[in-house]
């Protein structure tokens, strides 16, 4: 190994290629993975704790044997509805005003192809899909929007177009309803929060009353997203044919371009937030104590079993891990940071001149466990040591979150130690890492890396302006320059401009 040093940081956008899922459809399978399992699980710790130990006594509610354990179900879906339309209305409200990008995307790997769709519709209607568009005939109220381009799209359009002959087909109009959910309840939320911000254009600063008057407005979530939630969490999805009626095609294209807006805009901190506190204190709230600890259980399950991994891949490549293996002849790699709760970077080093460099996972992984009474992370323990362990333990993994408990020991080394091996090195390269808020604990330490002079090297999917994402890149940093960045795109093979 010779030539610059090099540590790298891996985001779920690095595993991909190996059969996981993106971060948001890793979110949306988790509220969709049944639970059974889980809840025997816990059941099960709860059986063998010492019911007359300290422990039992001082920690767990009374008759805890007894009580019912809780999941997160329907009744949850108010709380993502409502903190993704809060906090992700403008991603959503961006993927409404290019509807029609959205759908060719994702016709490039469906059930029938774009120019199918395209000729199953002119024969049933005896038009083209955008010979006919509702950008004048339906207005939504000015002061929710000056403007909205998804009545201008043409597949939207179409799909308008085929209710409007089948006006009872239940399953196409609740489809559309769902999207129109979103419209109004991503605008609606932006109008209240500017009118939550701003009820009073000028008031005196001493006079503190007319503070005590914000936040009175708000939106009724029940009645805005949570039809798409249900339609993409509870109803499977719907092979269709180009021999499908025009309908059911129309409303299984819908319900995919609803997973695929849910996907990138989830936003499901604020619930998990509400309840991650509990899992210190299961006296005060024994239901939310017990539907985060289950929730964590369900999450390592679904990372651990996950069927799409592709384990030839794992085993011989391609991928990010094994592109390590030509790097290390040009550079040497002082170090591996990443998001990601599994293995897989380990299993593919394993065995090889690379064996040796140590693999930092900030967000735990799934051969870790956490003991809340103790603040106690359990490495690697066997079955047997989790079967004879005395107190309740849960998956050491942190999904969206706010609050991620660095007060163990063990973890705030995990994190000093990474960042002074990105410190010995010269570059460090990025690669399917998001920057997202609720990981601004790792943020912070990339944007002090900059402010010290490391160089940063972000490897961006896609095929946009580099000089735009670098920009992008500053803000989401929040550097006061990115004269430390150097942002590379590249495509499906892993490649920048048809290069390694």
């Amino acid at each position: 190994m010779t030539g610059a040093k090099i540590s790298l940081f891996f985001g779920a956008g690095a595993e991909i290629g190996y059969g996981l899922p993106s971060g948001g459809k890793f979110a949306l399978d988790l509220f969709r993975t049944p639970v059974d399992e889980d809840k025997a699980e816990f059941r099960k710790q709860l059986e063998k704790i010492n019911n007359t130990s300290t422990y039992a006594v001082k920690w767990l509610p009374n008759d805890y044997q007894k009580k019912r354990v809780h999941v997160f179900g329907r009744g949850d879906y108010e709380a993502i509805v409502a903190s993704s339309l809060e906090n992700r209305r403008e991603e959503i409200l961006s993927y409404l005003d290019n509807f029609d990008h959205g759908v060719h995307n994702l016709l490039k790997n469906w059930h029938i192809s774009e120019d199918e769709l395209r000729a199953k519709f002119k024969k049933e209607t005896d038009i083209e899909i955008g010979d006919i568009l509702y950008g004048q005939a339906v207005k939504l109220n000015n002061r929710l929007a000056d403007s909205v381009k998804l009545f201008e799209s043409s597949f939207f359009s179409a799909m308008l177009k085929t209710l409007e002959s089948n006006p009872e087909h239940r399953k196409l109009q609740r489809t559309i309803r769902a999207i129109l959910e979103l419209l109004v309840g991503s605008c609606g939320q932006r109008l209240i929060s500017k009118l939550n911000e701003e009820l009073f254009e000028s008031a005196p600063e001493r006079l503190s009353v007319f503070d005590d008057l914000s936040g009175i407005f708000s939106l009724d979530y029940r009645n805005v997203g949570q039809t798409g939630m249900e339609i993409v969490l509870e109803e499977k999805p719907h092979a269709v044919s180009a021999n499908s009626s025009l309908e059911e095609i129309m409303a299984e294209l819908g319900r995919t371009v609803l997973e695929d807006i849910y996907s990138k805009s989830i936003d499901y901190q604020a619930l998990i937030d509400s309840h991650f506190r509990y899992l210190y204190n299961p006296k005060a709230h024994w239901a939310k104590f017990t539907r985060i600890s289950i929730f964590l259980h369900t999450v390592r399950r679904y990372i651990s079993s996950h069927s799409n991994i592709d384990p030839d891949k794992i085993a011989n490549g391609p991928g990010y891990y094994h592109d390590l293996l030509s790097l290390s002849k040009y550079a040497t790699i002082t170090a591996i940071g990443t998001t990601n709760y599994n293995s897989f970077a380990e299993q593919v080093l394993d065995n090889t001149t690379l064996s040796s460099v140590p693999v930092f996972h900030l967000n735990g992984s799934v051969s870790e466990f956490y003991d809340p009474y103790c603040n106690n992370i359990l490495i690697n323990p066997t079955e047997q040591q989790l079967a004879s362990y005395e107190h309740i333990v849960v998956p050491f993994i942190f999904t969206q979150s706010g609050i991620k408990p660095l007060t163990s020991i063990t973890m705030s080394k995990r994190y000093v130690e990474l960042y002074d091996k990105f410190r010995e090195s010269d570059i460090i390269c990025i690669i399917g890492y998001g920057f997202n808020g609720d990981d601004g604990h790792i943020n912070g330490l990339f944007r002090s890396l900059a402010v010290e002079g490391k160089r940063l090297a972000i490897l961006h999917y896609g095929n946009k302006n580099e000089s735009t994402l670098k920009k992008e890149y500053q803000a989401k940093l929040r550097l006061l320059s990115s004269d430390n960045l150097d942002v590379f795109t590249i495509n499906d093979d892993r490649l920048n401009h048809g290069k390694i």
